[in-house]
């Protein structure tokens, strides 16, 4: 039942943001295992919460509200860069933003952390690896199978 939903919900935000290029998770699983390719800069979209129960490793928060100036300071609009957050819709505005400030190689993880946790891809907690993803409200907790599901209150209703 998760995975139908995370499909409808892949189908969703290619239909919602036409725009963002769409980057499934064995595809950037294998870019960040080629050492010959420049590794993208990773901009975790969803709250401090979430982030903290697990993340990508080497990957930056980023408050979903910020300007894509806040964001990228300091960072040359050839940096290739992948956003995700729960389940797309908060990175899928966040690669939106950037890529309108100029940022050429903007990507939304394609599913976000719910696809890149239930296909077993690695994550981290406080440097250690983990398996566990914030649900982030009721429908998370729909999204996400049982073995990754963390057991945490959600953050909207």
């Amino acid at each position: 039942m998760s995975a139908l939903l995370r499909a409808l919900a892949r189908v969703f935000m290619r239909v919602w943001f036409p725009q963002v290029r769409q980057l499934p998770p064995a595809q950037l699983a294998a870019w960040l295992a080629d050492s010959s390719r420049p590794q993208p800069l990773l901009l975790d979209v969803r709250q401090p919460e979430e982030f903290a129960v697990s993340h990508l490793a080497g990957a930056r928060r980023v408050e979903f509200s910020d300007a894509a100036k806040a964001v990228l300071e300091n960072v040359p609009t050839t940096q290739p860069i992948v956003c995700y957050c729960a389940a797309g819709f908060r990175s899928s505005v966040m690669a939106k933003r950037l890529a309108r400030a100029g940022h050429r190689e903007v990507f939304n993880l394609e599913g976000a952390i719910f696809d890149w946790a239930s296909e077993g891809r690695p994550l981290v907690c406080a440097d250690q690896p983990t398996r566990e993803v914030h649900p982030f409200n009721w429908l998370g907790r729909l999204l996400l199978p049982r073995g990754v599901r963390a057991s945490a209150p959600s953050l909207r209703h």
